[in-house]
């Protein structure tokens, strides 16, 4: 009797569950899933100096950024100005502490504790060590990066300022030019951070699995993937071997949790787009504004691409956002089906533009702490700012629990083409 194939896997795909027999890439290399083409490990060609000068890079420019003016406004010969912290603190003034504290979190404290990690674990690599703490510190990583959102706000100061320049002289301080080169340096030194090559490095080669060759995905094959450092674990197990961290087969409830966020934002999207997002008191006449009726006066001004930026940003993009999301859960409930591939790219795009939607609050923030000269102009937060932050939260977190290997294990379950 012939015996059965064999090979040996090391990881798997978190995307489609495909097992993948070496995941080890040289500098300069990627590796991806040859299922559905997620990117498994996407080694810089210089993976331990090009980090460490992105990050230092990004701490002194987010320093400096807090050291001078940020920007300055100048209407009917009247001037004010403002530093850094004034998007923030002018929000407290107004009594909408949690954006503040959203904005605090989102640009300076989880950007400056990631860029202090990628300097901890690649200085100790260039030295020669490996870290004890590698292991909670590259989970936290893991945790932050979707929190992130500098990208974003800077995106969203561009947009304030096609808003305001019709009605005063804006000047940019020297903070200005600093944050915009920390935006660039994070995204640099976040784009050059493996953390794949990491877990390597510092916890240790993958244990790799024998396998009999007909066993594709760790579904067949009896195994479970960490999330977190890749390790396959037989099913049985309730904790990942080599870092620890609680696994499962498929996220626990991933539908049911998907849904109820789902439903969360369904609701608080209904005062975020009927309530006035901000209130501009012009010479003490108040004129408060939504967001579609803040796109009407920018069209109506002839700023039509920042209109369409907040159009699209705001408005359609957490009802696309909501409507793939549903239609996601739709899929994987066995009521539709699709071909797994197809799904999957809605679901990649649901991910990476649910945070952009978080422009519209970001320009609220900007806006208030620029225009606040008293008697003649003052912008102030309106109530749907908050309800708008919590529909871009709850779509990100619903697209965050929703397990796209369900979609791969219905379409397995009827016999779909996976193409």
């Amino acid at each position: 009797m012939t015996e059965p194939i064999q090979r040996q896997v090391e990881t798997a795909c978190e995307e489609c569950d495909w097992l993948i027999s070496s995941s080890a890439v040289k500098p300069g290399q990627i590796r991806h899933c040859e299922r559905c083409q997620h990117t498994i490990s996407a080694l810089p060609r210089d993976p331990l100096s090009a980090p460490i000068a992105y990050a230092l890079s990004a701490i002194i420019m987010l320093g400096l950024t807090f050291s001078f003016p940020f920007m300055a406004f100048t209407s009917a010969g009247i001037s004010s100005s403002i530093l850094f912290k004034g998007a923030m603190t002018s929000l407290v003034a107004n009594g909408y502490n949690s954006i503040a504290i959203f904005l605090f979190i989102s640009l300076v404290a989880l950007p400056l504790i990631s860029l202090l990690i990628i300097i901890y674990l690649h200085a100790s690599l260039a030295l020669k060590r490996t870290s004890a703490r590698a292991k909670i510190t590259l989970k936290v990583l893991h945790w932050f990066k979707p929190w992130i959102m500098v990208d974003v706000f800077l995106v969203g100061i561009l947009v304030a300022l096609v808003k305001v320049m019709s009605m005063a002289d804006i000047g940019f301080g020297l903070s200005f030019w600093s944050f915009v080169a920390y935006a660039l340096l994070l995204i640099k030194a976040t784009l050059s951070t493996d953390t794949h090559w990491l877990w390597l490095q510092h916890v240790g080669d993958l244990q790799p699995h024998t396998l009999e060759a007909r066993h594709e995905t760790t579904a067949s094959a009896g195994l479970m993937l960490c999330h977190h450092c890749g390790q396959l674990t037989p099913i049985g197990h309730d904790e990942c071997q080599r870092c620890h961290s609680k696994v499962h087969s498929r996220i626990p409830d991933s539908l049911q949790t998907t849904l109820a966020y789902l439903i969360a934002a369904s609701i608080f999207y209904i005062p975020a787009n009927v309530f006035p997002i901000m209130d501009t008191a012009l010479l003490g006449k108040n004129d408060p504004s939504t967001i579609i009726g803040g796109v009407i006066l920018l069209w109506q001004l002839g700023s039509y691409p920042v209109a369409g930026v907040i159009l699209f940003a705001s408005i359609m993009i957490p009802i696309a956002k909501m409507i793939a999301i549903a239609w996601l859960l739709h899929t994987a409930s066995k009521k539709q089906q699709v071909s797994p591939k197809q799904a999957l790219k809605i679901y990649r795009i649901t991910e990476f533009i649910g945070r952009w939607s978080m422009i519209d609050v970001f320009v609220v923030a900007i806006l208030v702490a620029l225009i606040h000269i008293d008697g003649l102009i003052v912008i102030y937060p309106g109530p749907a700012a908050l309800s708008f932050g919590a529909v871009v939260a709850l779509t990100m977190l619903s697209a965050m629990h929703f397990d796209p290997r369900i979609i791969w294990d219905r379409a397995k379950a009827k016999g779909s083409n996976s193409d």
